[in-house]
């Protein structure tokens, strides 16, 4: 059976409170367990909601750094809508995909090479 660990993330506290943002990652990670997931068995460990910049490092993201711990103790996949959500740092998010299966749901096929350049992506448009 396959485990996930979903991680949803928007930068402010009135995006967090509007709940604008979040919809949208919510329909994009239930589409991907729909569509890719629907003729398999599998369970969703915990859904952790975080607010909070994506530019900081694991250590200063709290609810992120409990999502990997999740992922990692249950050898759980982490699930999030888009790579951007996980952070805007490629760093970050090459550590993070070292230590645990990630899975984007707007890029369903991606391998971590495809992973890396998004990331990449992500972290240029921070810059600008």
């Amino acid at each position: 059976m396959q485990k996930f660990v979903i991680y949803y993330r928007v930068s402010t506290k009135s995006q967090g409170e509007s709940g604008l943002g979040l919809e949208a990652q919510e329909r994009d990670v239930k589409i991907y367990l729909d569509q890719y997931l629907s003729d398999s068995d599998y369970t969703v460990i915990d859904t952790i909601t975080d607010v909070k910049s994506g530019k900081g490092l694991l250590q200063d993201r709290p609810l992120l750094a409990k999502a990997v711990s999740l992922a990692e103790e249950h050898n759980a996949t982490l699930l999030v809508a888009k790579i951007d959500r996980l952070g805007r740092d490629l760093e970050v998010i090459a550590h993070l995909i070292k230590r645990v299966d990630v899975k984007v749901a707007s890029m369903p096929n991606a391998d971590n090479f495809q992973l890396h350049i998004y990331a990449a992506l992500a972290q240029q448009e921070r810059d600008f």
